[in-house]
């Protein structure tokens, strides 16, 4: 008896202590938000949802992380859609983007080339399609690549919070229709806690009890970013964005190419073992879309190592992760004539 009541003080002290954290993390969650609008990365847009603030830090008039681009076109010009992994970098010239303008500008056998980066926080494929539509065709690209993450398959992954056309607060959250992917128990009412999400982010925590679960599963099919890239649905949807883009290339005269990169947890040894036709489940769904529509397809899944080239979000690049990234497609677009020689 003395046992049971020992546990039982125990077990509420531990709930008390949650509480006291959970408390804490949105008082601090609160003070540490910006009231003032114009401190905040994205500006709201009413078919995206956000894009970039022009201006703000190292972007440029456009809300690109990247220099000033001409209104009148003087060199071949690449468009490069895509979410975070191309936005990421220490600087402009950092960035995989950036990186590959240098050494494609290096290849004396190729035309000079403009590289735009148009890579946007959170972006999925159908934003990155709008995103073409609303403002990327303004630049007259000559060539659009799509920097395909496999947690692009949402129509919306991140929202921002927002009241009266402006967006409050300076932070994103997943929207509820990518979060209901997910049915376990577990994940839906651990999402509603604040000091657990920061755990998940910081401890991983979720992906450790994820594993216990699921007894040897794999963790990604209870990740709301990235389970629908596993899903039929998602891809019946990514092949009518790409099938409009491949229309919109042909109608504005330029062409389109598709990089897709790995999500970490795919390059797990033990995963691949287990069942290696469903790890890779993604990447051959975009090869078979490539396929039929006609598009060049570079797959990083065999050339990207997990611990060097992959930051511990699983998803971003290293620096030596973009070196490599910017090599590959400057070797591709050449082997593939995607850029006019001189």
């Amino acid at each position: 008896m003395k046992y049971l009541k020992n546990i039982g003080i125990s077990l509420l002290s531990l709930f008390i202590l949650f509480i006291l954290f959970e408390l804490g993390f949105r008082v601090i969650e609160k003070l540490g938000s910006s009231n003032n609008p114009n401190q905040i990365w994205a500006i709201y847009d009413p078919d995206l949802g956000y894009r970039s603030r022009p201006n703000f830090a190292d972007f440029n008039g456009d809300g690109l992380r990247d220099d000033p681009i001409d209104s009148i076109k003087t060199r071949f010009r690449l468009l490069l859609l895509g979410d975070s992994v191309p936005f990421y970098g220490d600087n402009i010239n950092d960035t995989y983007v950036g990186r590959l303008e240098t050494r494609l500008n290096s290849e004396p056998q190729l035309v000079s080339v403009e590289v735009i980066n148009a890579g946007i926080k959170g972006y999925t494929n159908y934003q990155e399609l709008l995103y073409l539509k609303k403002y990327g065709l303004k630049f007259q690209p000559d060539l659009v690549g799509v920097s395909f993450v496999l947690n692009d398959c949402h129509k919306f992954l991140h929202q921002f919070e927002v009241k009266d056309g402006k967006i409050v607060g300076d932070t994103y959250h997943f929207t509820e229709d990518a979060v209901q992917t997910v049915k376990s128990p577990l994940y839906q009412i651990a999402r509603k806690s604040h000091f657990l999400v920061w755990m998940r982010r910081k401890l991983s925590v979720f992906e450790k009890i994820v594993e216990f679960k699921t007894g040897g599963g794999f963790t990604f099919d209870y990740r709301p970013d990235f389970k629908t890239a596993w899903d039929d649905q998602s891809w019946i949807d990514i092949e009518e964005q790409m099938t409009e883009m491949v229309s919109l290339g042909k109608q504005n005269g330029f062409k389109v190419f598709l990089v897709v990169f790995p999500f970490g947890e795919q390059l797990r040894k033990d995963y691949l073992e287990k069942d290696f036709n469903y790890v890779t489940k993604p990447q051959q769904k975009l090869k078979s879309i490539c396929d039929r529509l006609d598009i060049p397809c570079l797959d990083l899944f065999d050339q990207l190592d997990r611990k060097e080239h992959l930051l511990d979000d699983e998803i971003h690049l290293t620096k030596e992760g973009r070196e490599l990234a910017s090599k590959k497609i400057a070797e591709f677009l050449e082997n593939h004539d995607l850029i006019p020689r001189n």
